[in-house]
């Protein structure tokens, strides 16, 4: 688990800086998620109001600051904007901080930033669209396996039994649900999804992450039937979303911080 660091002015400030960038970098990794799905450019394309075009002034994105301060609309037409982007905001910096804590050195650091902001993509996405692409799943698990180097804690050899266990205990129970339902349950990319958070976090975390995604979707479903939003048996949950906020809540408890 990850130590309480003690506190000072210097960590304090590091870690307003680490919450800082990371929301910097939530920003973009909100706006990949919206403009992916549509096909749209998220590359060089400037940012825009969906509902009436106008581009955005840099005063209106900076992030949370900006969406507080117009309180959630659009400063041009009122429109209320997607709470996406400030989920996204906050959790890029949530995971910046929490990689700064845990990490041991800069490449650490790096790695566990990186894995972190891939789920809150992946998260975004599938809340949204019901989505998990492969362009960021199987490459989030290449990508766990070869993090042994820089996060030796778990060997390659566990990393690559975490990323088996994910995917066949997912897969067995999609295509067993669809043999006995004759309909899909699960999505063909949450076996892949949890293949890469085993990879990066190990099998013995997957119990407690599957776990603690179920209890997600409880109180997801029961927002849902709050708010009268119609949900029954056949209603879809992202199953995705639920893990990646599981598999980011578990990264202090895997990696020791040595701050």
């Amino acid at each position: 688990m990850c130590k309480t660091p003690a506190v000072t002015i210097p960590g304090f400030m590091l870690l307003v800086f680490a919450f800082a960038t990371g929301s910097v970098v939530g920003s973009f990794v909100a706006l990949v998620a919206d403009r992916w799905p549509r096909g749209e450019d998220w590359v060089s394309a400037r940012s825009h109001c969906q509902s009436c075009g106008q581009q955005l002034r840099p005063a209106q994105m900076i992030p949370l600051v900006s969406f507080a301060m117009q309180s959630g609309r659009c400063g041009w037409c009122g429109v209320a904007l997607p709470a996406d982007l400030w989920l996204g905001e906050l959790g890029g910096g949530v995971v910046a901080a929490l990689a700064l804590n845990c990490g041991e050195n800069p490449s650490a650091i790096a790695a566990l930033a990186a894995f972190g902001w891939t789920l809150l993509l992946l998260a975004l996405l599938d809340a949204r669209h019901l989505w998990l692409p492969d362009a960021v799943t199987l490459p989030l698990c290449l990508a766990g396996l070869a993090s042994a180097a820089v996060l030796p804690a778990l060997a390659l050899p566990d990393r690559m039994i975490g990323a088996a266990v994910g995917f066949a205990s997912l897969e067995l129970l999609r295509r067993a649900f669809r043999l006995l339902r004759g309909r899909e349950g699960l999505g063909g990319g949450d076996p892949k999804l949890l293949a890469a958070i085993g990879a990066w976090l190990g099998a013995p975390a997957l119990p407690m992450i599957v776990l603690c995604a179920a209890l997600l979707g409880l109180g997801w479903a029961g927002i849902l039937m709050i708010r009268k939003a119609g949900i029954d048996g056949t209603t879809p949950l992202p199953l995705g979303t639920l893990l990646a906020i599981a598999a980011v809540c578990a990264i202090p408890l895997l990696y020791p911080s040595v701050h």
